[in-house]
């Protein structure tokens, strides 16, 4: 509210060709949560949200907030099992779905214990029946918005409060909601611009990371707020079109994803390269030896940091004054970092072991898992958060990430659950068994290797396990190697060893990229 009353009349939001005043962002909250108020939704009510982004992404987002209801984002390739299970496990009241994805959550409502609100942005000419012939009534997102009754009823919302619940598949079971605070968005927001990036009022701070995850929510979003600046949002990232996004909207400053690193590196070069407006990128996992490259040829400083959805994005970070090649930084003002051995042991500089981050002040890092105690009970041992992660400290305090405990992928900016990938491919009626791992990945972080033991006596091509799989799960889940094998290396428990099927790497997979066999969303 501050800075609507500061400077109303300041661009707040660039979206293609729309210019958002903060005044008229405030017009548009007080529209949205009068119209869902309308709808029933109440304080602790849950929301999903599938959208792509938008400004009216975040019309809903900061509606819900002012009605203290909670947002739980979806991920907008979701679909199958893992869909149906967040809307069931969330306890949503509403839905807001963009039109293009209603073929993806209709399957889903006949499953769910009880009924909810299904609000469609876009025009939608067609009837959405679900999987038991019925028709399902919807709401239009547009009409919603453009409410006439801009009363906000006087909500007290304490700063501990629930303001959002994001699904992350982090290990090697079902998806964790985890819970995050209104403070803990102001902190993680005011600790990224202040600290970070030194965000200033004549920033344009872009992204064109999804709004369903913490990144483009608590730093672009919230960074750009905290710092009165202007934000500038794309749909999604385009290599080709990146940086003539970032001259069309002035951006100076960026966030980034260490995959996205290598690929603009490797996009034709121009001339005008390093004619562009950016000089800061927020990154994590940027691959050290692009390092350099990236920062010469296009004129912009990488700032690497590290954080997890559970700490509320970035927590670790490289001081923007010394900055160091290949470390992920030192901790924020607000927490505190160790790294421990096998035993729990404190390890020295140098010593190589698992990160734990510990909150220093309330309601900064999240609130638990949703529905989860022991899992939260797990994951915040003796007040410290085990983020399963591998990585070491230098004598200066220095933080460096190596790998990663969990059985956990990590593709481009996303978190993949083996589990997840595996229970596809299990249910497929020639298959035996199967064990996902990752790989290295020519840009960076990992991409997703299946084996797979088949029944006795079946034979399976390898384009029939991306169709089978690709029909059941995200795109950014579907293998890209393919692997058959006769049996896996098992400890005496029957667990697969997956460290040894990680040792093979690639190996003798076989590749559906160098295969030339496109998903069918080309994605």
């Amino acid at each position: 509210m501050r800075r609507i009353e500061k400077t109303p009349d300041k661009v707040y939001l660039q979206f293609e060709q729309q210019r958002i005043t903060y005044e008229e962002l405030y017009n548009r909250i007080a529209k949205t949560a009068a119209g869902f108020h309308e709808l029933g939704i109440r304080k602790g009510d849950k929301v999903c949200v599938m959208l792509n982004n938008s400004p009216e992404y975040l019309d809903v987002w900061f509606g819900l907030s002012f009605l203290g209801a909670i947002l739980v984002p979806l991920n907008v390739h979701l679909k199958g099992e893992g869909l149906r299970y967040i809307l069931s496990h969330s306890d949503c009241k509403a839905i807001v779905v963009d039109k293009g994805f209603i073929n993806q959550i209709a399957p889903c409502l006949s499953s769910l214990s009880k009924e909810i609100k299904v609000i469609i942005q876009g025009k939608n000419d067609s009837v959405i029946i679900n999987e038991n012939g019925a028709e399902i009534s919807t709401i239009n997102l547009e009409g919603l918005l453009k409410n006439n009754n801009q009363y906000l009823p006087n909500i007290t919302i304490s700063q501990e409060a629930i303001n959002s619940i994001l699904y992350t598949s982090g290990t090697t079971g079902l998806p964790k909601g985890v819970m995050l605070s209104h403070a803990a968005y102001v902190n993680s927001a005011q600790a990224f611009a202040d600290r970070m990036i030194h965000a200033r009022s004549e920033d344009i701070l872009f992204t064109t990371l999804p709004l369903f995850h913490i990144n483009a929510q608590a730093h672009t979003t919230l960074g750009a707020i905290h710092a009165n600046a202007t934000i500038a949002m794309s749909k999604k990232f385009s290599a080709s079109r990146f940086w003539d996004e970032i001259r069309f909207h002035g951006a100076t400053i960026f966030n980034s994803l260490g995959s996205m690193i290598p690929i603009l590196c490797k996009q034709p070069e121009r001339e005008d390269d390093d004619n562009n407006p950016a000089r800061i990128t927020a990154c994590a996992a940027t691959p050290k030896e692009f390092w350099r490259r990236f920062e010469e040829r296009f004129g912009v400083k990488i700032v690497e940091g590290y954080g997890l959805t559970e700490t509320t994005g970035f927590c670790v970070s490289n001081p923007l004054e010394a900055n160091r090649v290949s470390s992920i930084g030192k901790p924020f003002p607000y927490v505190d970092t160790k790294v421990i051995d096998e035993n729990g042991n404190h390890l020295p500089p140098g010593g190589i072991g698992e990160i734990l981050i510990r909150p220093l002040e309330p309601h900064c890092l999240m609130e638990g898992y949703y529905k989860m105690p022991e899992k939260t009970e797990e994951a915040m041992e003796d007040g410290w958060f085990h983020t399963g992660d591998r990585g070491y400290e230098d004598e200066d305090g220095y933080l460096y990430f190596c790998d990663r405990l969990k059985q956990c992928i990590r593709r481009r900016g996303e978190n993949i659950s083996s589990w997840e990938i595996e229970k596809v491919a299990d249910d497929h009626p020639k298959v035996l068994e199967s064990a996902a791992v990752g790989v290295p990945s020519e840009v960076g972080e990992e991409d997703v290797k299946l084996y797979i033991v088949l029944k006795k006596g079946e034979t399976m091509t390898y384009e029939e396990v991306i169709d089978w799989c690709e029909e059941r799960m995200a795109y950014f889940m579907v293998p890209r190697y393919v692997q058959y094998v006769e049996s896996f290396p098992k400890t005496a428990t029957e667990r697969i060893q997956k460290f040894k099927l990680k040792e093979e790497g690639i190996g003798t997979a076989w590749d559906r990229e160098k295969a030339g066999y496109l998903l069918k969303n080309n994605v």
